[in-house]
């Protein structure tokens, strides 16, 4: 009997999605990023889901494939409304929105501020919270993660508490100093 072939592990596959990143070829990073998140989505895991999505919508404004990344963007935010990370959204948007304008976009920029104020809605009373929310003091963390070396942005972690935070990418933990 031939021995089983292993599947490939998530963190060497994204590791090598970053490299293609940052070898200029963001198609098959695109592509290893959705296939990634369609896993993590399959499995319960919408915050890493959500951030997979981010990742091939990053791709896709790379190579200009404007609607696929605009899908990609509202996927990814429309997990995180699911995982219940308003917070998360409100802190993406604006970025997301800068990013749309200056690649001259500002008509899907506007058209997301819309879907995202749609999709969180507003109490009946009550002002929506302003894009970017409240700042709250964090240590600093490593440009790059121990664990898989992916770049670490403290607007982009899931901060676990003041001093830690889990990387986009593996999710392994990062401690700030």
């Amino acid at each position: 009997m031939l021995p089983r072939r292993r599947r490939p592990r998530p963190r060497p596959l994204l590791r090598r999605a970053r490299r293609r990143i940052e070898r200029a070829d963001p198609a098959e990073a695109a592509a290893t990023f959705e296939e990634k998140a369609q896993v993590a989505e399959e499995q319960g895991m919408l915050d890493k889901a959500g951030d997979l999505h981010l990742q091939a919508a990053r791709c896709y404004l790379q190579l200009d494939d404007i609607d696929r990344a605009d899908d990609h963007g509202l996927k990814a935010l429309q997990l995180f409304i699911q995982a219940r990370r308003p917070g998360k959204v409100r802190r993406l948007v604006p970025r997301m929105m800068a990013v749309l304008h200056r690649k001259g976009y500002p008509d899907e920029a506007e058209k997301l501020r819309q879907e995202v104020e749609a999709l969180l809605g507003t109490p009946p009373g009550e002002r929506a919270a302003p894009w970017g929310g409240q700042t709250v003091q964090r240590g600093s963390l490593p440009a790059k993660c121990p664990s898989c070396g992916g770049p670490i942005r403290s607007d982009e972690v899931n901060w676990i508490d003041s001093h830690s935070a889990e990387c986009a990418y593996c999710g392994g933990v990062v401690k700030a100093t």
